[in-house]
């Protein structure tokens, strides 16, 4: 089964697409887990990020580039999102936390750049590396933001 995406889908098209790709990869996938913060933008946004990285192991040369296109725009508005959310309630690992953000979408323009210049990466280690720097940012540094946000709206509202 080889994925070929010209266009950007559906949230709800790509979520089930990895839930149905989890039963013919359960050994790829048990590295994407879809985090819950109570913050519906940041777990919509997780979970359509969750669902593009899911596509990478199975997806042809033409459909890597648009995947990654697609995480790019997705990781890029989101990330703008949350730096917003911590500027807007003076967090205080902002600089770190935007820092980490930065470097995730270097990752992604450094793949980009490669494979416009003809290098073809090896998807799974691509995966890998995409999934166990998102695992690794929503634990370390998204799962405190989303306790702020919501200690701060808390606050706020009484």
């Amino acid at each position: 089964m080889t994925l070929s995406l010209g266009v950007s889908l559906p949230d709800r098209f790509l979520i089930r697409l990895l839930e149905s790709m989890e039963n013919i990869m359960s050994d790829l996938t048990s590295s994407l887990r879809l985090q819950h913060y109570d913050q519906p933008a940041m777990d919509r946004a997780h979970h359509r990020m969750t669902a593009l990285l899911g596509a990478f192991p199975r997806a042809s040369e033409e459909a890597l580039r648009n995947l990654l296109h697609q995480l790019m725009q997705t990781a890029s508005d989101h990330f703008d999102q949350e730096e917003r959310f911590m500027l807007a309630t003076d967090y205080d690992d902002y600089e770190t936390h935007r820092a980490e953000h930065q470097h995730f979408i270097s990752m992604l323009t450094r793949f980009k750049q490669e494979i416009e210049l003809g290098k073809t990466p090896n998807k799974l280690s691509l995966y890998e590396q995409l999934c166990s720097w998102q695992d690794e940012h929503q634990q370390s540094w998204d799962d405190p933001l989303a306790q702020h946000l919501r200690h701060t709206t808390c606050w706020k509202d009484s």
